[in-house]
């Protein structure tokens, strides 16, 4: 395919960015769902973050030739997901979601410092397209919309965090809601979906719209910048829709440095133990030999069994496709 970035916009946020705060921030507690480890947010309110400017250069950059020819994989009658273009052929989308101002944005309203958790997960878009839309669908008729026929089925993210932003006018729109489902069995409609929840603890799906020609939404996805919190990235339900090769590079890549940034953090706060034992049991503040115990042997092997854990798992996510 052809590739060309002649005539990109450049992300500006003084232009692209219209953001309110969310009028409400819902718990899990809210939601009758156990609190997380990191943290008792679930999901926040509908709330205003693109400008018309923003949405415009999205969905440029996305329906391109280059990315519905590399990037497209088809899912239910229907629907299709574009996935894994932002580094290579979106380079406005790949600036936005990783541009200083969103990511405050995004940790301000999850209350845990975020970065996206890969750039292959940046965007991920979610498509429902009418009769005129996909060929194959052009005998159908009109959609019913009940919690028995989704266009997303239900299913719990592979990632931490997310923030979903609509990218259809649903001023008029008819369905097209995510439905999200409290640990009661309880469900919870949130219409025109523009928020961050934590979709990896939350059963969700989304309802399909019946009056529009499209409903389209994007998902960015957000882990912990700080290498020593909690990280259960998955890849739950992506693999199949993925570019392996790409996505495996990417995610191995990620988790090996976050395993050298915790080794490094506490190989730093060893030293510094090691320092402050030498200076107040040696007269002469000499090191080298220190009789006062730095390496606590239980909390070391603490350690060593959760790194171990953390690559178990990274490699538990590159398992053969069944």
């Amino acid at each position: 395919m052809p590739e060309s970035n002649a005539g990109t916009t450049v992300f500006d946020a003084s232009k692209h960015l219209a953001y309110s705060p969310p009028t409400r921030i819902v718990t899990m507690e809210d939601l009758g769902l156990e609190r997380s480890p990191l943290t008792s947010f679930a999901s926040s309110d509908p709330f205003p973050l693109l400008s018309y400017e923003a949405i415009e250069a999205h969905r440029r950059e996305l329906f391109s030739p280059e990315v519905i020819g590399n990037c497209l994989h088809r899912t239910l009658p229907g629907a299709a997901m574009l996935r894994g273009m932002a580094q290579r052929y979106t380079p406005f989308i790949q600036s936005f979601w990783n541009s200083p101002e969103v990511l405050k944005i995004v940790s301000d309203i999850a209350g845990v410092d975020l970065i996206p958790a890969m750039n292959y997960e940046v965007c991920h878009t979610n498509i429902q397209l009418g009769p005129e839309g996909l060929d194959e669908d052009q005998s159908q008729g009109g959609v019913d919309i009940n919690h028995d026929n989704p266009i997303v089925k239900w299913h719990k993210d592979s990632h931490p965090f997310v923030c979903v932003v609509m990218l259809s006018d649903a001023r008029n729109m008819h369905g097209g809601e995510t439905v999200l489902m409290g640990g009661n069995g309880k469900v919870m409609s949130i219409k025109a979906p523009q928020m961050v929840s934590r979709g990896r603890y939350i059963s969700h799906f989304a309802l399909p719209v019946t009056n529009m020609s499209e409903r389209i939404t994007i998902v960015t996805s957000f882990r912990p910048r700080d290498p020593t919190l909690v990280d259960d990235t998955t890849h739950a339900n992506v693999r199949d829709v993925s570019h392996l090769t790409e996505l495996y590079y990417q995610w191995t890549t990620y988790r090996l440095d976050n395993l050298a940034k915790r080794a490094s953090i506490l190989a730093e706060a060893l030293r510094q133990k090691y320092a402050e034992n030498v200076k107040q049991s040696d007269g002469r503040n000499l090191p080298g030999m220190c009789h006062v115990e730095t390496v606590n042997y239980d909390e070391m092997k603490t350690w060593v069994e959760e790194q171990m854990k953390y690559l178990q798992q990274t490699i538990y996510e590159m398992r053969p496709l069944e």
